[in-house]
């Protein structure tokens, strides 16, 4: 693996080069990981960086649960022991137990294989969450003698946050991707599309009054705000073209998920399948919300309809 390169944003505040912009705050020798990475290899290397400047990690702020952002902290938590590692207490029971966000694909059942050994999905390792973040709020934190801004910005997952260091830079998280990931994956990977969609005009009131603003996979852009609304254009046309499917005729998820795929050209296998079903769940979870849609079993087959339709 190449050397990890450290981009400075602002005074002490950086991230990492690389397919995964992990934030990093560096001051007095110690650094605040924002996100760990998705491996122990990943991990090593960043550890390695740090080292050539005399700095060791003493603590990571977890913005989700997922294995690319929380891979890394079970290498830091053993290397260093009196490591803080914080989470928001939605996100803890999945970082704690590499098992959780696989079987949350199979209805709480035994995971399929493929599923838990996808890196992107789990981490491989489990790792200690030591400081949990509540309530699930904005919010003020204290970590290594200095202030942190908490932002919940839930969608992604139920309880995501970002982080704003001492020196005003927003780190994104998960809450909105670059353009190489939005050209990667048509369908975006949102659990609550309401949810998704204010975390997205709160995402864009805040870009005015930060100095800086990354998000893990994309880095720095050159326009965020524009990004945003692309990001809230695709779910209002993936909603639009669900509902059209609905007044065609009633559908199941499963037959909702195959049309997507088959329309946006997704790979058939296995992680693919559960990252376009969830959302597809989310949408019609959101439509039944609006009460456009309602929900019946018929003949052992679960399927939508449009209401009053």
């Amino acid at each position: 693996m190449a050397k990890i390169n450290f981009i400075q944003v602002k005074d002490n505040s950086y991230f990492c080069d690389g397919v995964f912009s992990i934030g990093l705050y560096i001051k007095n020798n110690k650094a605040v990981l924002i996100d760990s990475g998705i491996s122990k290899d990943l991990a090593k290397e960043i550890d390695k960086s740090l080292a050539q400047i005399n700095t060791h990690v003493a603590a990571i702020i977890n913005t989700h649960c997922h294995g690319d952002h929380c891979g890394g902290n079970a290498f830091f938590q053993q290397k260093y022991p009196q490591i803080n590692i914080f989470s928001t207490e939605t996100e803890r029971a999945f970082i704690e137990d590499p098992l959780m966000a696989p079987t949350c694909f199979c209805g709480g059942a035994q995971s399929f294989e493929a599923l838990k050994t996808c890196k992107p999905l789990a981490p491989q390792q489990p790792s200690k969450v030591t400081d949990i973040i509540a309530p699930y709020q904005d919010q003020k934190i204290t970590i290594c003698e200095e202030t942190f801004e908490i932002i919940t910005l839930p969608g992604h997952t139920r309880g995501m946050i970002a982080i704003k260091t001492p020196d005003n830079v927003l780190y994104c998280g998960d809450a909105i991707f670059g353009e190489e990931t939005c050209n990667k994956h048509p369908i975006l990977y949102y659990t609550f599309i309401a949810d998704t969609l204010n975390s997205f005009k709160k995402l864009k009131s805040l870009i005015p009054f930060v100095d800086a603003a990354i998000i893990y996979h994309g880095g720095r852009v050159p326009n965020l705000p524009l990004l945003i609304d692309n990001h809230a254009k695709r779910i209002y046309e993936i909603k639009a073209a669900v509902l059209a499917m609905l007044h065609e005729r009633p559908h199941s998820l499963e037959e909702i998920t195959a049309r997507i795929m088959q329309a946006n050209q997704i790979p058939d296998n296995l992680v693919s399948y559960v990252l376009t079903k969830t959302p597809m769940q989310a949408y019609l979870a959101e439509l039944e919300q609006e009460q456009l849609v309602e929900v019946k079993v018929a003949e052992g087959i679960a399927k939508a309809y449009v209401k009053n339709g």
